[in-house]
């Protein structure tokens, strides 16, 4: 009986161990969970919903494959699903069974754009019939939209997988009680040669084997369904993105705010050296559009003519973005290229198009800026009528424009600090009178404020304005008993009406584009201007 006793705890030990050691090697989970889907070939874009890829333990990976050039891009859902509108897609929306994906179907238009490269993402990863994008991020409002160059049928599959976390804990419990079984065995298996003790002792022996192999198989029938109770299915886990915001977000990060800036410098850069306004079209906008091309135009008649500086895109020093969850969206930058500080103001006019560069400001040396919200929240963006500051946004610009006219001592004047800008501009006027008056002429001016105007709050109640104002100066030559007198031009005047000397009035065109600071109470602040020259024409 010893013997039958001690080979059983043997083989149980065995079975036991063995049960630990299959868990470890042929019953071991998958290193990685996986779940693929094969993508409806009417779909031009695939979109992945927020917290997919944070089902499971990080970092997880995107992978795509299909035909030709393939793009991965991430961005909040609100952006994808702008940018998507009205065009087909499929959407994953969680896990299914068997390791699939739960695909939903949108209908529309049949192609979208070549998400490549486009302003709107976060981040992108591209690459020929397959992309991989590995994700460590927080779920957030993060979703991701693949395409190829906007056709359907070229995304082919989707696979997600994360790291398998899964744990089997009784396997090294399961592989010691074996273990600790089988050497009890062997034990036994040497006691049992000892046959000389008493029978009474062995009647003991016995009853207290019995107890003992009682306790075992108690211990047997529950050790493997605790070890196999882990094996059960499991439910599936589902999404858990971030809840919508209740206020409008953030237009632009700070990699995305320098992926632009330096797009936007690259193309400003190639156009001015070849003075081709057809090149500044993809990139630029607005008063900095026509700042360019007229100053193009100027540079083809005079040579030495210094164009617009280039764009400062050597640091970021603050991501000035508008909070905003609709289009056309304004964000702004201040830039340096260590010779100067720039503010600079981008529109994007639909989520499918690309931001330009609307206007470029120098900034006054020594300026000190508000403070300014953080890029994650963003700046709200105020109407050119909005009130609660010393004046709205588009009065202060037709103030100024009234200032540079009416002069330093005027009522508008006094509305704003002191500046070296408008001090220079009444300066220039008196001097250019004076000089008129000799020469028997006459000058006139005229400041016209413009519509184009963009406006974004601070965090400290404060305003800051980007407005233009064209400036035109006449000079006329005086008329006495029918006689009219001459007007001997200078550079750039003459090359540009191409003539030295004119009995006409000259006409002189500059357009202003100028930032200011407006507080809540108290004057606006010039901080920033960039005048260039329009042309010049005889009337």
């Amino acid at each position: 009986m010893r013997y039958t006793l001690a080979v059983i705890l043997m083989v149980v030990g065995l079975l036991v161990g063995g049960l630990g050691i299959l868990q470890k090697t042929l019953w071991a989970p998958e290193k990685t969970i996986t779940a693929t889907t094969q993508i409806d070939a009417e779909a031009p874009a695939v979109v992945i919903d927020p917290g997919m890829l944070n089902l499971y333990q990080t970092p997880a990976t995107l992978t795509v494959e299909g035909t030709g050039e393939l793009t991965i891009a991430q961005a909040p859902i609100e952006n994808i699903d702008a940018w998507v509108g009205d065009s087909a897609a499929a959407r994953v929306t969680g896990l299914a069974p068997e390791g699939g994906l739960t695909v939903k179907s949108q209908d529309g238009e049949p192609s979208v754009p070549n998400p490549k490269g486009a302003d709107i993402w976060e981040a992108e990863v591209s690459g020929t019939d397959s992309a991989t994008l590995e994700w460590r991020g927080e779920a957030n409002r993060t979703g991701f939209v693949i395409a190829g160059s906007g056709e359907p049928g070229q995304v082919k599959t989707v696979t997600l997988s994360w790291p398998n976390q899964a744990e089997t804990p009784w396997a090294i419990p399961l592989m010691i009680v074996g273990g600790a079984m089988f050497i009890g065995g062997l034990v036994m298996l040497f006691l049992s040669r000892r046959t000389a003790q008493q029978e009474a002792n062995r009647r003991k022996a016995r009853q207290e084997r019995r107890r003992k192999l009682a306790e075992y198989g108690t211990a047997f029938a529950i050790v493997p369904v605790l070890a196999l109770s882990a094996c059960g299915p499991e439910e599936l886990p589902k999404p858990e993105p971030s809840e919508a915001p209740s206020s409008p977000m953030a237009g632009v990060s700070d990699d995305q705010a320098q992926r632009i800036l330096d797009s936007v410098a690259g193309t400003v850069k190639t156009a001015d050296e070849k003075t081709d306004k057809g090149l500044l079209d993809p990139r630029v906008a607005g008063p900095a559009l026509k700042q360019r091309q007229t100053s193009y135009d100027v540079k083809k008649k005079v040579e030495k003519h210094e164009l617009p500086p280039p764009v400062a895109n050597q640091e970021i020093l603050l991501n000035y973005t508008a909070a905003t969850n609709s289009w056309p969206r304004i964000t702004s930058l201040v830039t340096s290229n260590g010779e100067s500080t720039q503010l600079l103001v981008f529109n994007q006019q639909s989520p499918r198009e690309n931001y330009k560069l609307w206007s470029q400001t120098r900034l006054v040396p020594g300026t000190e800026l508000p403070e300014i919200p953080d890029a994650r929240q963003g700046a709200p963006l105020l109407a050119p009528d909005a009130d609660g500051y010393a004046a709205t946004p588009q009065k202060v610009v037709d103030d100024y424009a009234k200032a540079l006219g009416s002069g330093q001592g005027s009522k508008e004047a006094k509305a704003f600090e002191a500046d070296d800008f408008s001090k220079s501009i009444w300066k220039n006027q008196k001097e250019q009178k004076e000089s008129a008056e000799r020469g028997k002429a006459k000058v006139e001016y005229k400041y016209t404020p413009g519509k184009e105007l963009v406006a974004q709050g601070t965090a400290d109640d404060a305003a800051v304005v980007t407005g233009v104002i064209e400036a035109r100066s006449t000079i006329t030559p005086e008329s006495e008993d029918g006689r009219t007198g001459s007007l001997t031009l200078q550079t750039p005047q003459k090359e540009l009406v191409g003539e030295d000397t004119t009995e006409k009035a000259v006409e002189t065109t500059t357009y202003q584009v100028l930032t200011f600071l407006v507080p809540k109470e108290g004057k606006a602040r010039l901080i920033g201007g960039l005048e260039t020259l329009q042309g010049a024409k005889l009337k």
